[in-house]
């Protein structure tokens, strides 16, 4: 089971139903996730608890959260294969996502951490537009392989690591 935390901006915005029973789940299996604007659009950043793997999408509407179950799975999928995962490590992992639930943030440092990341796509984001050309997975792939003090290491290789490669 995939565990996303949203901000309370995510919440109003989406139609998400806040579980407040919360049992301890593997960090690996743990995302927070938070809306922001940029380029006129609302986006949407999503970052791993355990490794800091982050993936934005971009021009998020309020119909990409009637279906958001099957956009994370197929959103986080391309994004690792872009990382260049084999299908065998990806199919393992998403095979734990066969449901998911949303909950509060409680990790400041991840909250961080997006914040940091958000930053930084606005400052990479100029080579990336017009917004209907964007390669958004080079755009993600840069982002991951920004150094994460707090880990003192790479989302990517931590990616990489947690799922065994």
């Amino acid at each position: 089971m995939i565990t996303i935390s949203c901000t309370k901006k995510l919440f109003e915005l989406s139609s998400f139903v806040e579980e407040t029973n919360i049992s301890t789940n593997d960090e690996l299996f743990s995302w927070h996730a938070n809306v922001f604007r940029m380029a006129r659009r609302n986006n949407l950043i999503l970052m791993n608890n355990k490794t800091r793997y982050c993936f934005i999408l971009f021009g998020i509407k309020k119909e990409h959260f009637r279906d958001f179950n099957e956009l994370f799975v197929s959103s986080l999928i391309d994004n690792l294969a872009y990382e260049g995962i084999p299908d065998s490590n990806i199919k393992n992992y998403i095979e734990n996502a066969s449901s998911i639930r949303f909950t509060k943030t409680y990790d400041r440092s991840v909250l961080g951490s997006m914040t940091d990341m958000v930053k930084m796509t606005d400052f990479l984001i100029e080579e990336y537009l017009p917004i209907t050309e964007m390669n958004i997975l080079e755009l993600n792939k840069i982002n991951n392989h920004t150094p994460i003090v707090k880990l003192n290491n790479f989302p990517d290789i931590m990616m990489k690591s947690a799922l065994g490669i």
